[in-house]
């Protein structure tokens, strides 16, 4: 069974003390001179706690999601702009929370702020008028997604779809398509565009796909998921004691496995070790998650499959895959596998994750700040506001799938 391997780790002992640890990841983005050097400091380190109680209900997670959204639509002004943030990265997830949190007006009045705030003629999105196709340092103050550069504009693409914003969507689309998306391996790429130094990415491929789902474009969906399917059997240290995943790969299909100290990219969710806590936990959650809405949509079993092998490791990696605020991505991804095939593992481990956020990561305003945000400046900020938008998102997701699981028996 699959699905062993996390029944084993959700039930070992996960006793910790309080501390700060360090970080064991590093920033090998050759950045001496900016500020967001320091801040993989921040993204990679977290609490450990002791256990708390998981015994999360859809109600409860719904709940949460609600205090989440109810903070920032507090702040949101008649443009849809919100108070005080003024970020392209300030925007990136909450009108995808805000549609699926029954807020459509706010969402839709959100997006005519971002429409008018960051639409450039090309179809980019970016904080300021850009010189070209690719401009970083314009992009956003989230240093991230100047790295995962086309990652901000799909998640608009999606919201517009869903609220009917053809005066957007198209020319949003297009300029992904042209510039990132990779045809020659049918893969989303990241780091620069199409014409320059690219990387292609099993995350960032994942969620190329799932934009095409909601564009209409299924059978290029269905080409991306070949890819990433054929990426993950590639995977050498999976399933050996190295427990190692690697997310970049080569026009000829080869995993790159390792990156030279002053490579000119952001390299944290390159590769993802398995043995060690303050992982990019959440860079295996998209494509579990689009595998299992690709295998919905096609019937294909090899989707299925190789979204329950990446759960697998998952299931074998560090216990902070399962009690970690970014693991966020992971926990929709188990949602989603675990309403179709009704395996109690993986409910077990929406729970575990779930459960830990409600528990430790809320705070009593409804953002999710008891984590390792860097505090006290523009970029910790950012995050603050685009975790707790994304979690709100993916909760109101994984709520109804435990909805329609328990209606149809495949819940435990």
């Amino acid at each position: 069974e699959l699905s062993t391997g996390i029944e084993r780790a959700l039930a070992a002992p996960m006793t910790r003390l309080v501390s700060l640890r360090p970080s064991p990841l590093r920033l090998t983005r050759h950045l001496s001179s900016q500020p967001s050097l320091r801040l993989a400091r921040c993204f990679s380190t977290q609490p450990s706690i002791a256990p708390v109680d998981n015994s999360v209900t859809p109600a409860e997670i719904r709940a949460s999601a609600d205090r989440m959204l109810d903070y920032y639509c507090a702040l949101q002004r008649p443009d849809g702009g919100l108070d005080g943030l003024d970020d392209a990265s300030h925007y990136c997830k909450l009108p995808n929370a805000l549609v699926w949190g029954g807020r459509p007006a706010q969402a839709d009045a959100m997006l005519d702020f971002c429409v008018s705030r960051f639409l450039r003629p090309n179809g980019d999105f970016t904080n300021e008028p850009a010189p070209s196709h690719y401009a970083p340092a314009q992009k956003s103050l989230h240093w991230e997604f100047n790295d995962f550069y086309a990652y901000l504009n799909q998640w608009w693409i999606t919201a517009g779809v869903r609220l009917s914003r053809n005066d957007f969507v198209g020319r949003a689309f297009e300029y992904v398509d042209r510039h990132w998306y990779n045809a020659a391996t049918h893969a989303g790429i990241l780091q620069e565009p199409l014409d320059m130094r690219y990387e292609n990415c099993i995350f960032t491929s994942a969620h190329l796909g799932f934009t095409m789902l909601h564009v209409g474009e299924h059978e290029r969906a269905r080409l991306i998921g070949d890819t990433i399917v054929k990426m993950v059997a590639k995977q050498p240290h999976m399933h050996s004691p190295a427990l190692t995943y690697y997310n970049r790969f080569d026009d000829n299909f080869a995993l790159l496995t390792s990156f030279s100290p002053d490579d000119p990219g952001v390299k944290l969710a390159a590769i993802v070790d398995g043995t060690k806590p303050d992982q990019c936990w959440w860079s295996l959650g998209y494509p579990v998650a689009f595998l299992a809405h690709l295998h919905s949509r096609t019937g294909e079993p090899s989707y299925l499959q190789t979204a329950e092998a990446i759960l697998e490791f998952v299931g074998r990696c560090h216990e902070d895959s399962r009690s970690s605020i970014i693991a966020h991505k992971i926990m929709w991804g188990a949602s989603l596998v675990g309403n179709l095939t009704g395996k109690p593992a993986y409910w077990e481990l929406v729970r575990s994750i779930a459960g830990h956020i409600i528990r430790v990561g809320q705070a009593e305003d409804g953002r999710v700040l008891h984590w390792g945000w860097e505090r006290g400046t523009p970029y910790g900020e950012a995050q603050v506001v685009d975790q707790t938008c994304e979690i709100a998102y993916w909760f109101y997701v994984v709520a109804r799938q435990m909805e329609k699981a328990q209606a149809g028996g495949r819940y435990s």
